[in-house]
């Protein structure tokens, strides 16, 4: 059954009294819009609440007679993954190369285990310790001061999966992280606050046999968050 819906990216609160200078190296402007409570979302004919990370509903925006629709709350109620590419300032809906991939190639680190995590030690399955802003993800990787995990964990690739994807949330402060292959060449960086939630990184790992994702860098008492059941490998 074919679902359709346009999305609209919402953009987020602007703080009053930014210079126009420091806007714009943003690229965020001011603007003058509204939320829509009188519009409801529907799929399929089944009335749909569009709620965020938190379980609070969003509500549509409406701006200059165009209503837009928060993309990553419609994904999740359409099953389409949404992600965040933070070093390319990019929103992902998808895969990366324009279609969904397909369950049987899209294999989580959770499911995996020690095949390419190596070892149990970099898992918790703690429920006081893999919830994050609500929600239990039941099996993570945790770097806290009172968790110490090591500041680096290994993924083994073994040139059998074309992408990796990770999920990385800073807790109670900012994360400084390199994933790097199996030659120490970065493949990226990523910076992470404790407001940006969730953020979703896509690597290329076709032509390396593992690869190290490294704290670099950490607040003082901040902690890095991997959620292994929605971080996957693709063959």
């Amino acid at each position: 059954m074919k679902k359709k819906v346009v999305l609209g990216l919402m953009v987020g609160t602007l703080t009053l009294g930014v210079g126009t200078g420091a806007l714009a190296a943003t690229g965020l402007e001011p603007i003058k819009a509204y939320l829509n409570s009188k519009i409801s979302l529907k799929i399929n004919g089944t009335t749909v609440t569009a709620k965020d990370a938190n379980g609070k509903t969003v509500l549509p925006i409406t701006y200059n007679g165009t209503t837009y629709l928060p993309v990553r709350a419609v994904g999740d109620l359409l099953g389409t993954e949404i992600s965040y590419d933070s070093a390319n300032s990019s929103v992902i809906i998808g895969d990366s190369n324009g279609s969904a991939p397909s369950e049987t190639n899209k294999l989580t680190l959770s499911s995996l285990g020690e095949t390419v995590l190596g070892t149990s030690g970099w898992h918790t399955k703690d429920p006081a310790d893999t919830s994050f802003k609500g929600k239990d993800y039941k099996d993570v990787y945790l770097h806290t001061d009172s968790v110490k995990q090591g500041k680096s964990f290994q993924i083994m690739t073994q040139k059998k999966y074309s992408k990796l994807h990770l999920e990385l949330a800073a807790v109670g402060g900012s994360q400084e992280i390199k994933i790097m292959d199996a030659n120490n060449t970065t493949l990226k960086s990523v910076s992470l606050a404790a407001g940006d939630g969730l953020i979703g990184v896509d690597v290329d790992v076709s032509k390396t046999d593992f690869v190290f994702v490294e704290i670099v860098d950490e607040a003082p008492g901040s902690s890095l968050f991997v959620p292994l059941t929605t971080s996957y490998l693709i063959k």
